[in-house]
């Protein structure tokens, strides 16, 4: 799975769930909360199972991955919409 290069930061540990979430729920026909997996990253795509978010606690940043590069670009834009309406800073990865 290819990285995004978006990445939002700072979040705090006690805000992620709550934050990808909304995301979730803003973005995907049949949004609902979205969930810690057993590998440490976050289901975000109400099951899609295209998109997937990990926190990364030491910088306190979210990273995303997608299970398809060419999809990326679409979730990028869906990804910075979010970012700009929420006022969450961004940063990017190469």
């Amino acid at each position: 799975m290819p990285y995004c290069h978006t990445v939002f930061q700072p979040i705090a540990p006690n805000e992620v769930e709550s934050l990808l979430s909304t995301f979730t729920i803003e973005n995907f026909v049949d949004g609902r909360a979205a969930y810690h997996l057993g590998n440490g990253s976050y289901s975000i795509d109400a099951g899609e199972n295209d998109i997937r978010a990990i926190y990364d606690d030491e910088d306190e940043v979210v990273r995303f991955f997608c299970r398809h590069e060419k999809e990326m670009l679409r979730y990028e834009k869906k990804l910075k919409a979010f970012a700009t309406k929420h006022g969450i800073k961004l940063s990017t990865s190469s």
